[in-house]
């Protein structure tokens, strides 16, 4: 749920391929949870264009979230 939420919020943005503009920016948003040691924490990104694409969403525990990079966009 929270993926499709992602990828469709994300998408909402308009960025498009390449930050060119368009419908569709992101293809899938995928969060994984394992068991880890408190001392690492895995994290991987993959972006086709890095530098048109990034933003800041703070997700908290009860799962309300804040966008902190982007105005007036919503999930």
């Amino acid at each position: 749920m929270m993926e499709e939420l992602l990828t469709d919020g994300l998408n909402e943005l308009g960025l498009g391929p390449q930050g060119l503009t368009g419908a569709n920016s992101v293809m899938g948003v995928n969060i994984e949870s394992s068991a880890r040691h408190p001392s690492t924490i895995g994290v991987a990104v993959s972006t086709g264009c890095w530098a048109h694409r990034r933003g800041k969403i703070k997700i908290n525990a009860d799962m309300s979230y804040e966008v902190i990079s982007h105005e007036g966009f919503k999930l």
